[in-house]
């Protein structure tokens, strides 16, 4: 008899050591924002990349490229690398072990700063052409500043529908938005 119960006593500790396994298995973070970022090298962010797409909705894999970029330009504008080689080693070394969820609020607050400064400096320039005077009777002069004024408003709109979609990105991303600076006169 003592065989059988042996069985019984292996198959039982295969049996708990199986349903630990899946226990464990089951305890990988349940949200994929919470998810970190393998980019200790080329190789691994690539692997990483194409394994988290599937996770995501695709919004979300569309903020995360933009993130990734965002962080390339700020990279290159902080001076941190210049070359391709260099940027793109330089983003994964800032983004490595980041949650995905930390790299969008990255990205995508860098996207947001960057998208509110180009409106400022729209506006800026707007107030200041709206100073411009021509002499009288110069109509092409006219004609040339009432074209300008169409053009930096169509750009004005264009600019404040990006910081627009890039606040409402971040804020699905979790990130803290600052409030909206008022308009312009």
């Amino acid at each position: 008899m003592r065989p059988r119960n042996d069985r019984r006593t292996a198959t039982a500790r295969i049996f708990a050591a199986a349903l630990a396994c899946l226990a464990l298995a089951g305890c990988g973070p349940s949200d994929p924002l919470d998810g970190r970022v393998d980019a200790a090298d080329g190789l691994a962010f690539s692997m990483w990349r194409s394994n988290v797409e599937r996770d995501l909705t695709p919004q979300q894999v569309v903020d995360l490229d933009r993130s990734v970029q965002e962080i390339k330009f700020h990279v290159m504008a902080a001076g941190a690398a210049s070359g391709s080689d260099a940027v793109e080693a330089a983003m994964r070394q800032m983004i490595n072990g980041l949650t995905v969820r930390q790299l969008l609020q990255r990205g995508l607050g860098w996207e947001l700063d960057r998208a509110e400064a180009e409106r400022s400096a729209l506006e800026t320039g707007m107030r200041q052409n709206a100073l411009m005077t021509t002499r009288p009777g110069d109509t092409d002069s006219s004609e040339y500043l009432i074209a300008l004024k169409e053009r930096q408003t169509a750009r004005l709109r264009a600019a404040t529908d990006e910081v627009n979609r890039a606040r409402e990105r971040l804020a699905a991303a979790g990130g803290v938005v600052p409030a909206a600076p008022s308009p312009a006169p």
